[in-house]
């Protein structure tokens, strides 16, 4: 009877492992929009009010090359070579145009990985873009188009949010 369950039990963990398969993504990142959220704050300097949008994106990466470290970003702020690249698109006369603002919304984000391994990442990007009201047309319509980029400067496809609604108060 102990030779018959050690044997199904064997079975059942050759089984589970059997069906185990490795994840693999190409070492290109890819993303896709998640998520676009809008809270009303206080600036805290100016003492007026501004929306804090933050944009949400899954990413999966082959390699898992994505994110700077404090020197890395030191190094790429000298030229704005950017990691999450933001261009964004406002509604006038009910046509879409894209916005360059004087001061870039592009940025970085932190090594995802850091256990110095390389493999497949996948997970979830938050960026936050502050707004602030006395700067932003009241009912300020936008949407955003997002990009990111690895260590080894593979640039992922672009991917584009839902309209918000910005200055509505």
């Amino acid at each position: 009877m102990k030779k018959v369950s050690g044997f199904i039990i064997l079975a059942a963990i050759g089984l589970l492992i059997g069906c185990y398969k490795e994840v693999s993504f190409d070492v290109k990142p890819a993303i896709e929009f998640r998520s676009l959220k809008k809270e009303i704050r206080i600036d805290q300097f100016a003492g007026s009010k501004k929306d804090s949008v933050i944009l949400t994106v899954k990413f999966q990466d082959g390699d898992g090359d994505l994110g700077l470290n404090e020197k890395e970003k030191t190094t790429a702020e000298l030229t704005n070579d950017f990691n999450y690249i933001i261009r964004i698109f406002r509604k006038k006369k009910g046509v879409f145009t894209e916005f360059i603002p004087d001061v870039p919304y592009s940025g970085y984000f932190p090594r995802l990985k850091t256990d110095g391994k390389t493999g497949p990442i996948e997970g979830t990007l938050d960026y936050s873009i502050d707004f602030p009201h006395p700067f932003t047309p009241v009912k300020d319509s936008l949407k955003f188009q997002v990009t990111i980029k690895d260590r080894a400067g593979n640039i992922s496809n672009t991917t584009e949010s839902e309209v918000i609604v910005l200055n509505e108060f």
